[in-house]
This record gives C-alpha cells, structure tokens and sequence, in this order.
C-alpha cells in the first residue's frame, strides 16, 4: 500500500504555521508523512524586538530557525527550502530585488518544485490560494508555480528526476468570506480601520472579503489546535496573538472557526462543502 504523503508549499518561514498549521499538525500526528517546502528566507518580514537579532546576522537567520522550531511542534517530516528573497508586500522596495521570488518566472520556481514532487512522492499536495490570502504578491507565484508543477507531474513529467509517482489531489488553502464581510463594518464602529490592518497596516480586507476562494473541505483539526499554537509562537519575530479583527467577532464563532480549516479542492472536481478529508478518495 502506498503510504500517505501531505507536501505543503509556502511563500514563507510562519505560512506553514498560521496559514494551515492545524492539518499539517493533524495529518502528521495521525502518522502521515508531511512535508514542507519553503520559498523565500523571509526577509522582508518586520520585527519589533530588534534584540531577537542579538544571536543573528540577518533576520532571515532567526526566521530560519524559527521555522525549525515549529516545525518539530508541527511533526513535519521534512523542511525543504528555495533559494529566494522575501519579496514584500505590494509595492514594497523589496519587490524590485534581483533575487525576489516575484523576479522569478513561474514556470522556473515549477520546474524546482517538480523536483521535490519527484523525490518526495506526496499524493496530496496543498499550497496558497491565488489571491494570495491576503494578496502577497510571494504567495500568488507560489500558487501559479506548484499549481505548473502538479500538472507536470500528474502528466508524468519529474523533471529530469527518472520516474515519478502522480499527486493524486491539490488544494488550495480557503477562507469564507462571510466572516470579514461582518468583521468588516464592525471594525470601523470599533474605530478600526478595516482597509488598514496588520502590524504594517497594508491588509485591506474590504478588498480581500471580495475575493472568492470556494470552500469545497472543511477539515476538523480540534486535535492539533495546540500543536499549531506551539508552532505559531515558535515564529516569535512575526507572532501577534492572531489577527487583531478576529477580536471582534463573538467568541464561540471564533472558536468555531478555528476548530476547523477550509481548502479549496482543485483536482479533481468535488463538490462545495463534499470533504471533510484530504485524503478523501485517494486511492
């Protein structure tokens, strides 16, 4: 029997943890092999408490070694990483670097991932949704290159690698948008700005609350909420506590929601709402 292989792809050092932490955490520690590739050295990611750099040449440093930490809380198997800048946000100086991942073609950052597909063998692989959660501009390439290289492989192509087992499912990571759409309005009765939030103040989520990511899974992860929490403050450089509109919405919905995460089931066609399972189907 072909054992059970979860590959997520990431933008950067954190994605892993507070993007879909709770089922890489869930389907690791009911012993599937998860496995993690990530893009960029997160460079560009800010810091208030410059002492973490104390130990560190570059932040790019501590966000590598905060990644390590959480992936052992995580269970990952395997951390692999490409060799790119941290691009910023939109707009952002850092987008005009030589070595940003957005400097990048997609079809070039495809055919690295390919390779990693070859020798991992995943059968689920699961990466960013093409907005880029939150509209980074790192995440969206992430997304059209791994999108590129499940289909090379699922054509059989390993990229020069010999033989290669085809991924049998990709996700995207999913997130309703009925919940912003609340918190939304009620962050400006708060005196929030809604278009205006995160540490650097450049998430709008009247934009995002417009963008449409289907929900097609929806998977409990109750079990593995405290390995995502231990993995979420291991990226001490970049943790919060969690998004600061979250506070507005009611405590058992939020608690509701964090309970379960959502994904958006790209190959092959499922029905909306059908899946409470990666692995659902697979042979």
């Amino acid at each position: 029997m072909r054992r059970r292989v979860l590959l997520g792809v990431f933008a950067h050092p954190d994605d892993e943890s507070f993007g879909p932490g709770g089922a890489l955490a869930h389907y690791a520690h009911q012993g599937v092999d998860v496995h993690v590739i990530i893009a960029t050295d997160g460079i560009a990611g800010s810091v208030d408490d410059q002492g973490r750099l104390r130990d560190h040449d570059s932040l790019a440093q501590v966000r590598s070694a905060e990644l390590a930490q959480a992936a052992v809380h995580l269970g990952v198997k395997s951390i692999w990483s490409l060799p790119y800048r941290d691009s910023g946000m939109r707009g952002a100086p850092d987008n005009h670097h030589a070595g940003a991942l957005i400097q990048q073609s997609a079809d070039r950052v495809a055919h690295e991932i390919l390779g990693y597909i070859a020798r991992l063998a995943p059968t689920v692989i699961l990466t960013h949704d093409p907005f880029g959660g939150y509209g980074h501009p790192d995440h969206i390439r992430v997304c059209e290159a791994t999108t590129i290289a499940f289909y090379l492989a699922r054509a059989g192509m390993s990229g020069g690698n010999g033989a290669i087992e085809r991924p049998q499912k990709l996700y995207y990571s999913a997130f309703p948008k009925d919940l912003i759409r609340i918190a939304a309005p009620l962050m400006r009765v708060a005196g929030q700005d809604p278009t205006a939030i995160g540490r650097n103040h450049d998430i709008n989520l009247v934009e995002i609350s417009r963008w449409v990511t289907p929900v097609t899974t929806n998977v409990d992860v109750t079990d593995a909420l405290i390995y995502k929490q231990r993995a979420s403050e291991a990226h001490a450089s970049q943790f919060s506590g969690g998004p600061s509109w979250l506070s507005i919405v009611p405590a058992p919905v939020r608690q509701r929601l964090m309970g379960r995460e959502q994904f958006t089931c790209v190959f092959p066609d499922v029905d909306r709402n059908s899946e409470h399972d990666l692995f659902a189907g697979v042979a």
